[in-house]
């Protein structure tokens, strides 16, 4: 748990407007997390100024396919349409800018509601420059409340800063749970003066980052300033924007965007004892509108510590591209392993492009790029990307625009998806011929089928329109199946697979008709699997007392990876199992021992050897063929090779002979008449019988003999 201090008292803006009643009042910070398990995320969104030929800077909300962070689902779509709508709109009536921009979705802080904040300002068609938008706009933030992500409060606009600010942008809250208040922070120009009718808006000052404390979001603190670096060269209002963060178990981390790099920088604090300290200048009044020469990104960030170098050169970038305005940076952890997700708005190049990292304490440009998809739409989705052509398809929300991505629990992800105009939601899982679940990544020895199962959220009642399979073999390029599926899609239906040797991954794209039909570009999250047919090799050698055991995994014959050895186990005739050694000697036994080796893979491929170890035995036996004229004689030998009297019966295919007991080392022969004069090859037996160490032992020998003939 993070060390706080205790609250600090902040004065009382009374720049307040619209109060209704707040959600709830933030008093146990970890109700959510103790009593929730987050297992579906939500992105709220916009999509930019002219999405299709209409204003799109309202808010869309969109709902992952399952609890994938990189696959998404569109909502709200218009009746037998692809096309979906806005969630949250001032457009009708009009209200403030008419434009919502820059949602920041977070939950209270005691887990019952949520808050919904945003930028009011509207660019679509308004013909005003960005310097405009920068010294006269809006000085209110847009906050909408809501207990299920389904039911909206009406926006309430809250002017947060005087009439000496030009901005009010990219509104964001963090809460502080050591004094139970939300630090809600944003990009603000301030000037001189606080006549905006007089403006010069060529002579733009430049943003910092702003901040204010509240606890219902109706009544805040008088802002002051958090970020304080002019980055501009002259006058063109660049400073640092965009700021939003996330905590982990021990650090808070901060991503910012620096407006004269076009680039987002990442650092972090200890305590939240840090989290009020300013980096940068100290603010006075008059407000500073100018700080030539630029302000270094070195200037002491007092406890911020920066991740990477401290210059800025280590930053999320676009592989291969040297230039591109990267902002509205969003952050949120995996709800299954640890890994985090930075997704940044590509302002130059149509949305969100994506990172992921196993460690908040890596370097930006040491994240993995995940690439850019905006798949998810009419007119898009023909020329949708994925991460290569080796991976999976993938989508995020059509064209999104600096938003938020918040995990939610089932019960929250099914109400979204029940309340608005939702895809059909299809999952394909792993199963064998037989129909048991595999599971994620597992190694399997037989080619699974993929299940299809899915909800229909809408009440429709209709399945999906068609199926299409599509695949990837041990990191060789994306397969999609020429054929699709259109007769036969059934709930619990299979889909068999064209699996190989080592890694696999396989995916349904499907249509959902009641949306648009194939307009419309969806697919299943993917199930990776692993395949191994070919059985271990065991070896067993056995020379006099000693024993040699190995046993292998072999590559496949396409050479992909193995599943490897789980387990060799060895036993000594009914004895127990015990894990394989190389090699090591049995302890000389009277009695034959049999040798048993088991060899098993990861995926369940077994082997098995048996070796004889032959024992020494109670006697030596000889036979020896004499002719007695033309009749041939058998004279079996037995000699006691034991300490004790040993007595034994000799059977022969010409008689049965018991043989009394014979003291240690003496021998006795008996003679079989054969009759023959000839006597083919064969095997006499000899049970031999005594008393030793008070147990008695009996061992069977065989003895085999040559063919005999006498003239």
């Amino acid at each position: 748990m993070l060390a706080a201090s205790p609250a600090v008292a902040q004065p009382k803006s009374e720049l307040q407007t619209d109060p209704v009643h707040a959600i709830a009042e933030p008093a146990d910070a970890e109700k959510a997390s103790e009593e929730n398990e987050y297992e579906r995320y939500v992105f709220a969104s916009f999509h930019g100024g002219d999405d299709g030929g209409r204003n799109g800077e309202q808010i869309w909300i969109s709902a992952s396919k399952g609890n994938d962070p990189l696959d998404w689902y569109e909502l709200n779509y218009h009746e037998g349409t692809s096309v979906s709508q806005p969630i949250l709109q001032t457009v009708n009536p009009p209200r403030g800018e008419t434009g919502l921009r820059d949602p920041s979705l977070i939950r209270s802080g005691d887990g019952d509601g949520f808050f919904l904040l945003a930028t009011d300002l509207k660019t679509y068609q308004d013909g005003q420059s960005w310097s405009y938008r920068q010294s006269k706009g809006s000085r209110n933030l847009i906050v909408y409340e809501s207990d299920d992500l389904v039911n909206w409060s009406e926006p309430r606009f809250v002017k947060v800063e005087d009439d000496h600010a030009g901005n009010v942008w990219a509104p964001e809250a963090f809460y502080d749970e050591s004094t139970g208040q939300y630090i809600v922070f944003w990009a603000s120009n301030l000037y001189p003066s606080d006549d905006i009718a007089n403006r010069n808006t060529s002579q733009i000052s430049y943003n910092r980052i702003r901040m204010a404390t509240t606890t219902d979001f109706v009544t805040f603190s008088e802002p002051t300033t958090w970020v304080n670096l002019d980055r501009s060269t002259g006058r063109q209002g660049w400073g640092m924007i965009d700021s939003t963060m996330i905590a982990t178990d021990d650090r808070i981390y901060r991503l910012t965007k620096d407006e004269n790099g076009f680039r987002v920088l990442l650092q972090y604090i200890d305590s939240l004892d840090d989290l009020y300290d300013t980096w940068g200048a100290e603010e006075t009044t008059p407000y500073v509108v100018n700080r030539n020469p630029i302000t270094p990104l070195t200037e002491t960030p007092n406890a911020w510590t920066t991740v990477g170098n401290p210059d800025g050169s280590s930053k999320w970038q676009i592989p291969g591209l040297s230039g591109g305005n990267l902002e509205g940076p969003l952050v949120f952890k995996d709800n299954v392993e640890d890994m985090w997700y930075v997704f940044i708005d590509y302002a130059s190049g149509g949305g969100y492009v994506a990172w992921r990292s196993d460690s908040m304490d890596k370097a930006p440009n040491e994240w993995e790029y995940l690439g850019q998809s905006w798949c998810n739409t009419t007119g898009l989705s023909r020329t949708c990307t994925a991460r290569s052509e080796t991976s999976p398809y993938w989508s995020l929300p059509v064209s999104p625009r600096h938003g938020s991505v918040l995990p939610v629990t089932l019960e929250e992800w099914e109400g979204v998806m029940a309340h608005y105009n939702s895809p059909v939601h299809v999952e394909a899982s792993l199963v064998t011929a037989d129909g048991a679940a595999v599971e994620e990544d597992a190694w399997v020895n037989e080619a699974p089928e993929l299940a299809v199962n899915w909800t229909d959220f809408n009440g429709t009642d209709l399945a999906p329109a068609w199926l299409r399979l599509i695949e990837g073999h041990n990191d060789g390029p994306r397969v999609v199946a020429d054929e699709v599926t259109t007769t036969g899609i059934a709930q619990g239906m299979t889909v068999p697979l064209d699996a190989v040797e080592g890694s696999n991954w396989a995916q349904l794209e499907y249509r959902d008709a009641s949306l648009g039909g194939d307009d419309v570009m969806l697919w299943t999250a993917d199930v990776a699997y692993r395949l191994d047919m070919t059985a271990p090799t065991v070896d067993v050698v056995v020379d006099g007392w000693e024993v040699a055991v190995s046993a292998t995994d072999p590559e496949p014959a396409n050479g992909a990876e193995n599943s490897g050895l789980a387990s060799c186990q060895v036993r000594i005739s009914e004895g127990d199992w015990a894990d394989c050694e190389p090699s090591g000697a049995l302890a000389p036994s009277i009695v034959d021992r049999t040798v048993t080796v088991v060899a098993t893979d990861h995926a369940g491929n077994e082997t098995s050897a048996t070796a004889l170890v032959e024992g020494t035995g109670l006697v030596s036996v000889a036979v020896n063929h004499r002719c007695v004229g033309k009749r041939v004689l058998q004279v079996v030998t037995v000699t006691n090779l034991e300490a004790a009297p040993v007595s034994s019966i000799v059977t022969s295919p010409f008689g049965t002979k018991p043989m009394p007991a014979l003291g240690e080392g003496k021998s006795r022969s008996h003679v079989f008449a054969t009759r023959a004069a000839s006597v083919e090859a064969g095997a006499i037996e000899i049970t031999s019988t005594a008393t030793i160490g008070g147990q008695t032992v009996s061992v069977e020998d065989v003895v085999e003999y040559a063919s005999s003939h006498c003239d």
